[in-house]
């Protein structure tokens, strides 16, 4: 499995103590996407653990970076005049802090999720004076640092200095410009066109850069918290990661510069909505709305059971959770030793299935068997009106349900619940029609003498899925129809529409009388009662 074979090369690469760390700018709500890293790097951290190793992970919310661009939500007219200014420092408009309002929301689903890292905030490292080292290393070695930029990015940009200062006047910090450096005070300038998301305010001035009153640009800050942290294993997207890309800069301010080791790099894929990259300012699927969706760990196993150089692409709609569960199930099967490899070539592909589902546990516990009930049926009972879901698991599972399976059987219920609400195709969707649809009335004598017949076999015989599954098939051959109008005939009947879930299992979950009932009304042999 992945994680299991980065942790193999990252103690091979290094000695421990290790330490794992991941940020994220809290410059709008955290989509799914934004889950990929901090899960990645827990996994890892969880994986070096076993192995015996020290390590500790944390993780950092970039609060100090400046306002940049807004959520299309959220109105122009409250935010936009706070653009350039620190994330920290923009008021919410419920209270507190833009920042620490999306910071909370995510740490939330991230903690929700089972990842445990310790986190801090960048505009903390800033107030606190713990960056203050970085702060004047870059000032003091700027020409070295704006040399190494253009050496790895060929860029030409104007700043001399890799430090943007927070304006006394203003408040922004994404608009100002170093022009000077004494060895205690900047001299800087709030500039009106330095970017094109904000505007400085023009004003002119010297202050200390420390303890909050400037902070470092991104990839110079990137190569500081390396330094500060003593970061041995750290992960980025891809877009990071390319040739001349920010990883690269970093790494060579590391090394040169603060005189540390660059950390063990995972360049890691996106994850795309409909092949398109998802960014917190930018519209995508919230992740705390995924948790709303799905189980903590289905978010979980979403996100690592793909190698994490393989693009993810997440689709809700359609049969994506289904297929996901379905998933999830092989690999539970293989944890708990129900999957068994039939050759030799299978032994290590059973092996990395159960340690897939092992990195999407959430809980600290390990898990217990439990009985698995198929999502797509649990979907489909649950709108039955006259099944006991309870009881139909327990009939397919041969034996009473355990507590185990009980607490599985009802996150699977209230997964597949909100997945009906919210996401799922419309024929996953059932409403049995509490009287005889009028569509029974466009049904072709052979039609309805498939239903007739069908009445008498099945309140004779077995109401079975299977059972009722194959007599079907057996009318539409006797009486000359086609698979598409035999199935047709007893949707309409049933349903009012010419298609839905398998025929079988929806005759067999709404009870004997009904059925038969129902049957031989569509095929015109029973008077259908009159409304009063």
């Amino acid at each position: 499995m992945w994680v299991d074979r980065l942790v193999d090369t990252i103690l091979q690469d290094r000695p421990g103590p290790y330490v794992v760390n991941d940020a994220w700018t809290p410059s709008g709500r955290a989509h799914v996407g934004s889950l990929r890293g901090v899960i990645l790097h827990d996994a890892v951290a969880k994986g070096l653990a076993e192995r015996g190793a020290a390590v500790e992970f944390l993780y950092g919310f970039d609060d100090f970076d400046p306002l940049d661009g807004l959520p299309p939500e959220l109105p122009q007219h409250i935010y936009g005049p706070h653009m350039g200014r620190p994330l920290c420092d923009v008021p919410w408009q419920e209270g507190g802090s833009f920042a620490e309002h999306f910071a909370a929301e995510f740490e939330q689903v991230f903690r929700a999720v089972g990842c445990t890292p310790r986190t801090y905030r960048t505009s903390d490292l800033y107030r606190t004076g713990a960056l203050d080292f970085a702060l004047r290393v870059a000032l003091d070695r700027a020409e070295e640092i704006v040399a190494i930029e253009r050496e790895i990015t060929g860029s030409r940009r104007a700043e001399r200095h890799p430090v943007q200062v927070l304006c006394e006047a203003c408040g922004r910090i994404g608009t100002t410009l170093v022009v000077g450096w004494d060895g205690q005070q900047v001299a800087y300038e709030c500039r009106p066109d330095k970017v094109t998301w904000a505007q400085g305010c023009g004003h002119r001035g010297r202050r200390s850069p420390f303890r909050g009153g400037a902070k470092l640009t991104y990839r110079t800050e990137w190569a500081a918290k390396w330094a500060l942290f003593r970061v041995s294993v750290e992960g980025a997207g891809k877009d990071h990661m390319t040739r001349g890309g920010s990883h690269d800069t970093a790494s060579v301010v590391a090394r040169r510069v603060f005189g540390v080791s660059v950390p063990f790099p995972i360049p890691y894929e996106f994850v795309l909505v409909g092949g398109r990259k998802m960014a917190s300012s930018r519209g995508g699927v919230p992740a705390r709305e995924l948790l709303d969706v799905l189980r903590p760990e289905l978010v979980r196993f979403l996100l690592v059971r793909a190698y994490y150089r393989t693009a993810i692409d997440f689709d809700p709609q359609g049969e994506t959770i289904p297929r996901l569960y379905d998933e999830y199930d092989r690999a539970a099967a293989a944890y708990f030793g129900e999957l068994v490899a039939r050759t030799p070539g299978e032994v290590q592909d059973v092996r990395d299935l159960a340690r897939t589902f092992h990195y999407a546990w959430v809980r600290p516990q390990p898990p217990e068997p439990f009985f698995r009930p198929r999502f797509s049926k649990v979907a489909f009972w649950i709108q039955m009106p006259h099944v006991r879901v309870e009881e139909r698991v327990a009939q397919e599972k041969g034996a009473p349900l355990t507590d185990a399976d009980r607490e599985e059987l009802r996150a699977r219920v209230e997964d597949a619940r909100r997945w009906l609400v919210r996401w799922a195709p419309a024929h996953y969707r059932v409403a049995v029609q509490d009287t005889l649809p009028p569509q029974v009335a466009s049904l072709a004598p052979a039609q309805r003498e498939l239903l007739a017949r069908l009445a008498d076999r099945l309140e004779a015989g077995p109401l079975e899925a299977d059972a009722v599954q194959a007599a079907v098939h057996e009318l539409k051959s006797a009486l000359g129809l086609s698979a598409q109008d035999a199935f047709g005939a007893v949707y309409v009947a049933f349903l009012g529409t010419r298609s839905g879930p398998q025929a079988g299992a929806l005759l067999a979950a709404l009870g004997r009388s009904f059925v038969v009932r129902r049957l031989r009304e569509a095929a015109g042999l029973e008077a259908v009662p009159r409304a009063p």
